[in-house]
């Protein structure tokens, strides 16, 4: 049973994440979020889910990820 629903706006169009755990949702996002080229990021994200906590941390925790990688590039 789903308890977490992460919506990832993306250039091919809408991805609909869904997950049991905090973990497994993290983790499912972030590898999405990694194969999109840099030029589609930041990418919208929706998180949702019963815990409004949890769903603040998923939401921080994937919109900081997204700064780290739209960051300066390294030489």
């Amino acid at each position: 049973m789903a308890t977490i629903a992460i919506l990832v706006g993306t250039p091919a169009g809408a991805r609909l994440l869904a997950a049991s755990s905090e973990r497994e949702a993290a983790l499912a996002a972030e590898r999405l979020i990694c194969r999109l080229e840099r030029s589609a990021l930041p990418a919208p994200i929706w998180v949702q889910c019963a815990d409004a906590d949890l769903a603040g941390r998923l939401t921080a925790y994937l919109r900081d990820l997204q700064a780290d990688l739209t960051g300066p590039a390294l030489a």
